[in-house]
């Protein structure tokens, strides 16, 4: 009984006796704890820190290095050779532009030339920009109206767009005829016409030259209205079409059809081409020569023919003429005309006595009867 109360008594003298700081205690049943003691003096120390470096964090956020762009460009000027000196009682302070600094006065330009006006508006520090228009009131080159308009308290360097007058739009034409293409444009471009070139091959004239104008010179016309111009392409060049191995007759057909003509007809024998066809050509296929130039032909002739008489013959009488002399019908050109009661020939060619070679074929121009007049209606009895 003893020995239970003293150890009771033992357990209280350790639980009420005092422990170190940092003095590990063991209990029955439990693991070891380590109690630690802070100073209160630290804790205040950690929470002034961490409060200073908030406000500068805050600092930095809400105006980021303000004034220390001003500040340094005071420095610098402190520091020029001759730069006053600020007395000791006055701050540095960064200086405030002023807001109005930038802002100007439209001038006036209105009746003034274009030139002038343009020297006035960039002398106030304006940028200028010139417009066109027809105007009836006011002469050629002078400022019609602008914008913004005079008064206005503007930003520097704003644009002001200023319109200058043509002229008015009425004006007569100007004579272009004679005149290379590109000063003709240009003469009918300073009065504002509009103009349309059109092209056209002319021998007597040169490549690029105007030949005609419609309007003509002279006339009253509005200056937005539209100049049709024809230059000249000059002397048109024509490749010359193969004849070489066609019958005579068809080679000439061939040959006007381009816009050439038939020169010197030169007739050789020569077994080995048939009768009356072209064996040579001159100048060559495909060669480009001026429209209306003629090509000489060489043409195979077994045996010289005289062309008969055919004029005053009918086509048939005609035919079987030529057929007695070794000679055909080539082409048959038709013409109307009245008092005519047949198909009679008033034309041939080549013309009676020409030695051609046999087969050739002859032209004939026949004369055939008009259409009658339809004839008018009978009247007829009104009621």
């Amino acid at each position: 009984m003893s020995t239970a109360v003293e150890r009771r008594r033992r357990r209280a003298r350790r639980v009420n006796s005092p422990r170190r700081p940092g003095r590990m205690v063991r209990r029955p049943g439990r693991s070891p704890v380590r109690r630690t003691v802070v100073p209160v003096w630290g804790l205040a120390l950690a929470l002034g820190a961490a409060a200073i470096v908030f406000m500068l964090v805050l600092a930095a956020v809400v105006n980021p290095l303000a004034g220390l762009q001003d500040l340094a460009e005071d420095a610098e000027a402190l520091l020029q050779p001759g730069a006053p000196v600020p007395s000791s009682d006055e701050p540095l302070v960064p200086r405030r532009e002023d807001p109005n600094a930038d802002v100007v006065e439209v001038p006036l330009a209105v009746n003034l030339n274009a030139e002038a006006a343009k020297d006035l508006l960039e002398a106030a520090g304006l940028e200028p920009r010139v417009e066109e228009a027809f105007d009836d009131r006011v002469a050629a080159g002078l400022v019609i109206r602008q914008d913004p308009a005079a008064g206005t308290s503007v930003q520097r360097l704003t644009p002001v767009i200023v319109t200058v007058s043509r002229g008015p739009s009425l004006a007569p034409l100007p004579n272009v005829v004679g005149l290379p293409v590109e000063d003709a444009r240009a003469t009918l471009d300073r009065g504002g016409f509009q103009v349309i070139e059109v092209a056209a091959f002319n021998e007597d004239v040169p490549a690029g030259t105007v030949l005609g104008q419609e309007p003509l010179a002279g006339a009253t016309v509005d200056r937005r209205s539209v100049v049709v111009v024809q230059i000249s392409r000059g002397v048109e060049i024509v490749p010359v079409p193969p004849v070489v191995g066609r019958a005579e007759d068809d080679a000439r057909r061939a040959i006007e059809l381009v816009g050439l003509a038939v020169g010197e007809t030169t007739y050789v024998e020569d077994d080995s081409a048939p009768n009356g066809v072209v064996i040579g050509q001159v100048p060559a296929s495909g060669e480009g020569v001026p429209s209306g130039s003629e090509v000489q032909l060489t043409v195979v002739r077994v045996g010289e023919v005289v062309v008969p008489e055919l004029v005053g013959l009918t086509v048939d009488a005609a035919e079987r003429t030529l057929f007695d002399n070794g000679l055909l019908v080539g082409s048959i050109r038709l013409i109307p005309t009245p008092g005519t009661s047949g198909e009679i020939v008033v034309g041939q060619e080549p013309g009676p006595g020409a030695k051609v070679a046999r087969g050739y074929g002859v032209r004939l121009i026949v004369a055939i009867p008009a259409a009658a007049p339809s004839p008018a209606p009978a009247p007829t009895a009104s009621g």
